[in-house]
């Protein structure tokens, strides 16, 4: 089903981790970690439809068994949007300001 997909850009890639052969580092920085307090859901949540590359797909799907057996409940969901809120909460901080740019450049 995957090799129907369109290619699209991973934008987030390299701030997510979804590049494997790791050349694609957050400005060499450490990225330090963020007092991102998780959003309770009062309401219905809005629907957000992305494209990704399925290898990154892979690996959220991965991520989200791993972390379940470390935190608990986890869906895709919450890792796509808690990493959201950690990105958008300082986005310098976070390797995102570089990532966007480096994706400029190409």
């Amino acid at each position: 089903m995957s090799g129907n997909r369109k290619s699209t850009p991973d934008i987030l890639g390299s701030v997510l981790g979804g590049n494997i052969s790791g050349d694609n580092k957050a400005d060499g920085r450490a990225v330090k970690r963020h007092d991102v307090i998780p959003l309770e859901i009062n309401e219905k949540p809005f629907k957000l439809t992305s494209y990704i590359h399925s290898d990154l797909n892979d690996e959220a799907d991965m991520a989200v068994v791993k972390l379940k057996k470390k935190v608990g409940k986890v869906s895709k969901s919450m890792l796509v949007e808690e990493s959201l809120r950690i990105c958008l909460a300082e986005p310098e901080g976070s390797g995102l300001e570089a990532a966007l740019r480096r994706r400029n450049r190409k």
